[in-house]
């Protein structure tokens, strides 16, 4: 499997921590979802009758066959949604474009920014990552507009460069009005 390459990613990298933190979120939520279905059978077979007890094991050991399938298969889309992760920053935007199945992709001009901002979830917390979120007057930049799984270097690294370049832009734009108002 190829992995998606830009002079931006190679400079800040994705961390590998990010497969299997959003591995384990998945096989949490999944297993949540799983132990209720297995305890409304128990709670239906208990109160069927004894003769039905021995249908519980084959239904909690079909349940954890299911759920060893989709750790596998969660792990595995993971690291496909990995290696197709790419962003990079040129000199007039950043472009994020993710999702192997359906890839979205958000090109969002350095003016339109308005805040770079880095944050971490529980789970980010215990595998060491960083998201660097990107806020934009729309309201695809609240969901599409970051870089989730880099690390701590990486996010600081990046919020930097992204504000030295929103402020450059900034400034060249206050220096040179005409660029501002395309209709003269």
């Amino acid at each position: 499997m190829q992995i998606a390459q830009s002079k931006t990613r190679e400079q800040f990298p994705l961390s590998y921590n990010k497969i299997m933190k959003k591995t384990i979120a998945s096989t949490i939520a999944i297993m949540i979802l799983l132990l209720i279905i297995w305890g409304f059978l128990a709670f239906m077979f208990v109160s069927i009758g004894q003769e039905v007890i021995a249908w519980l094991g084959i239904a909690a050991f079909v349940i954890f066959g299911f759920l060893f399938v989709v750790i596998l298969s969660t792990y595995f889309y993971q690291r496909w949604y990995f290696a197709v992760y790419f962003y990079d920053l040129t000199p007039d935007f950043i472009q994020i474009k993710k999702g192997p199945i359906t890839p979205r992709e958000i090109t969002l001009p350095y003016e339109r920014i308005q805040d770079v901002y880095v944050d971490q979830d529980l789970l980010d917390r215990i595998f060491g990552l960083y998201d660097v979120h990107l806020s934009s007057a729309t309201i695809s930049s609240g969901v599409e507009a970051h870089i989730d799984g880099v690390e701590k270097q990486a996010a600081e690294g990046l919020r930097a460069i992204l504000l030295e370049t929103i402020k450059q832009r900034i400034s060249k734009n206050k220096a040179n009005p005409s660029t501002n108002n395309p209709i003269s």
